[in-house]
């Protein structure tokens, strides 16, 4: 996937004459009152330094030769430039060469992930292998990787570092008394199971027999340990969590995709709706606030997040990232009805929305995929 974001920030500062593409702010929320991206003032000689040849007046007609993202209008407010991009045309570039989701080919790479106490038993050494293992596959995916060969998933200081080597430092799993877990990690997954279990008897399908509902409960429960010992920051410590339930919520919203997608299948196979031509998917009909958040929030910076956890370590982030994505997908299931009467003046915004959600499905498994996890298929 082309990184827009990245290519829009670098030709902005190209325009505004400046070095440093972080000066411009991408939002992630208030895009009606704040827009979709901003910057300081040309006037902020704090920031900019000595005025350049750009003046206010003239920055709208500067900003036109922007290329990978159009931009609809400006506005000066009185510390920052904001922009608003033209969603539309956004929607279409992305899509006409990111539909459907391009799978990197597995990279073959020199790149070796070494592991410090990796074959011991403890929550800690569970932490660095779940680690180590996503950087692995991060690695595979990324293009270019990053310039290391070499990269140390440690849980202690290392004294004697060599230049060659990225080192990641992987802090303690704490327990509910603050201390170091001495619990196993088959321990840990029998509590979060038993706990799964007892929840699932007040909603679960009756006719889903025995061994397909452990199944379920065994990927809920593996997802749900994997996220609560990688959401944070490597190096930072962990206190075990066995309320939260965001790995089960993510894993439930990605089926209820699948759900939708059979639905509007069986449909076409009924006559109901005309099956998609993918050549005539017009995105530009993606017009509420929820697709935009979806959009320019979680898809567009995908890409951006698998590199920054390589190239600067966050691991944490791609995790973050699809509990995020779960969350803003739960509210746009709740506001916006995807499967509507089959209108023909309905049908194209119907058939871009199934497009667009399969889209943020086949996102959601590369994610996991990196995390080592199964995803759902049914509620």
């Amino acid at each position: 996937m082309a990184s827009i974001l990245e290519d829009f920030r670098h030709e902005v500062t190209s325009v505004l004459g400046a070095k440093n593409s972080n000066l411009i702010r991408t939002h992630d929320k208030n895009f009606g009152s704040t827009g979709d991206f901003s910057f300081p003032r040309l006037d902020n000689k704090k920031v900019w330094g000595h005025p350049g040849d750009l003046s206010e007046n003239d920055l709208e007609d500067a900003l036109k030769k922007v290329e990978s993202m159009k931009i609809l209008r400006l506005s000066h407010g009185e510390k920052s430039v904001y922009l608003w991009i033209d969603r539309q045309c956004a929607f279409r570039k992305y899509f006409s060469s990111n539909f459907p989701l391009k799978k990197e080919s597995q990279l073959e790479s020199n790149h070796v992930v070494n592991k410090q106490d990796s074959d011991k038993k403890d929550l800690t050494c569970e932490r660095v292998n779940i680690y180590s293992d996503m950087l692995q596959k991060m690695l595979s995916k990324v293009p270019g990787g990053a310039s290391t060969l070499k990269f140390e998933v440690v849980t202690k200081k290392v004294l004697d570092k060599s230049d060659d080597v990225r080192y990641i430092s992987v802090g303690p799993v704490l327990g509910q008394n603050g201390k170091k877990e001495s619990a196993s990690l088959d321990e840990l997954f029998r509590k979060v199971y038993d706990a799964l279990e007892s929840q699932d008897c007040e909603r679960r399908d009756e006719s889903e027999n025995e061994s397909d509902r452990e199944a379920r409960l065994r990927a809920l429960t593996k997802a749900q340990i994997h996220f609560m010992l990688t959401s944070s920051v490597p190096s930072a410590q962990v206190k075990l969590d066995l309320t939260g339930r965001s790995a089960v919520f993510l894993l439930y919203n990605c089926a209820r995709i699948v759900q939708i997608l059979y639905s509007f299948e069986e449909s076409v196979r009924d006559g109901v709706y005309p099956p998609i031509n993918e050549e005539n998917i017009d995105f530009g009909l993606l017009d509420t606030q929820e697709e935009w958040e979806l959009f320019f929030v979680y898809i567009l910076p995908y890409t951006d997040v698998l590199q920054e956890a390589v190239h600067m370590g966050k691991l944490h982030k791609l995790p973050l990232h699809l509990i995020g994505l779960s969350n803003c997908l739960s509210r746009y299931y709740s506001r916006v009805k995807i499967l509507r009467d089959p209108l023909p003046s309905l049908v194209p915004t119907l058939h871009a929305r199934i497009q667009f959600i399969k889209h943020i499905h086949a996102i959601i498994l590369d994610g996991l995929d990196v995390m080592g996890l199964q995803p759902l298929n049914k509620l």
